[in-house]
């Protein structure tokens, strides 16, 4: 059971760096000034401040007909006045280009600040409620290869995948312990079926940027999933850093304000869970092949921040801290 698209060892390729040959393919093929360049960071794209743009490039398992996809949502979503970069065409007036086994693309510069404040956060849970409402009515083509998302109906299986991978480490008992306790969570978790649309796919910190006040500008899009997952992954990561429920909640209200159809009582309820399944999602990444150095590093997250997630998920929703009550 798998829940990736393409090819897998593509999936397992280190991400692109920067180097002097990018450099200059950007200052041939865009026309921009190079001379002092910034690595922006990024989990899985290369971003790198050049000139008053940003340009991103993407790992070898993105391919070019996904990001024509994505810059074909953004235009969609711009003409109905989301706040999204512009891109720059390149000098032969394309709006991608392809460098070794990569492709990229260049958008303008956004002076901001991310979605880190309470109330920044109440303006981006309202913004996303609209941005749900706009995306409706759209459709994904052309699926992430991977996403920080696992189907409900697949989770089950796919853990189970993930931890047959743990035992063949000749696990230690910490390790067959969180082993265990991904598996007890994902047979916690119920499977509610909700339809699937066009959502955001990462709506959180640095994805959401804001200047003196306002927001002014929503990157990196997007994936197909229910709603209310794409709602989870924000609020999973606050209630993990200390987030009170309560202040949750007030998120969760502040989403039904921004959407034109709010949350359903039976997607309230199945929220709690939908947010405990993102700590599952990232064991996925334990079956793809990679090299050794890759193997050692999904073994420290494994050790460190993955199993300890699904501990203290399984803990909260064992011990009735977060039911399906917590957001009705």
């Amino acid at each position: 059971m798998h829940v990736y698209h393409g090819d897998p060892a593509k999936l397992a390729a280190p991400a692109p760096v920067l180097s002097s040959d990018l450099l200059a393919f950007i200052a041939d093929r865009w026309g921009l000034r190079v001379n002092d360049p910034r690595d922006l960071g990024g989990s899985f794209t290369l971003n790198v401040l050049v000139d008053g743009h940003v340009v991103r490039v993407y790992g070898p398992w993105v391919s070019a007909e996904r990001l024509q996809e994505l810059q074909r949502i953004r235009r969609t979503l711009k003409g109905r006045t989301v706040p999204i970069p512009d891109l720059r065409p390149a000098l032969d007036g394309s709006l991608w280009s392809a460098f070794d086994d990569s492709v990229l693309e260049v958008e303008q510069y956004v002076v901001g600040g991310p979605m880190d404040a309470w109330d920044r956060l109440h303006v981006g849970m309202r913004t996303l409620g609209r941005l749900h409402t706009v995306m409706a009515d759209l459709n994904l083509h052309v699926p992430p290869p991977i996403a920080n998302h696992l189907p409900q109906e697949l989770a089950l299986a796919a853990t189970h995948d993930a931890t047959s991978v743990v035992r063949v480490w000749g696990p230690t008992p910490q390790e067959k312990r969180y082993a265990e306790i991904a598996e007890a969570l994902a047979r916690e978790l119920p499977v509610v079926d909700f339809p699937c649309q066009l959502v955001h796919g990462d709506f959180k910190d640095n994805n959401v940027l804001f200047w003196k006040g306002e927001l002014v500008a929503i990157l990196d899009f997007a994936g197909m999933r229910p709603r209310v997952d794409d709602l989870a992954l924000p609020l999973a990561h606050l209630l993990q850093t200390g987030a009170r429920p309560a202040q949750v909640r007030a998120l969760v209200d502040a989403y039904d304000v921004g959407c034109a159809t709010p949350l359903s009582d039976r997607e309230r309820r199945a929220l709690p869970f939908a947010m405990a399944r993102m700590a599952l999602s990232f064991l996925q990444y334990l079956v793809l092949p990679g090299d050794k150095k890759y193997a050692q590093r999904l073994r420290r997250e494994f050790n460190e921040e993955r199993g300890p997630a699904c501990e203290w998920w399984l803990y909260r929703i064992r011990g009735g801290t977060l039911s399906e009550e917590s957001f009705v």
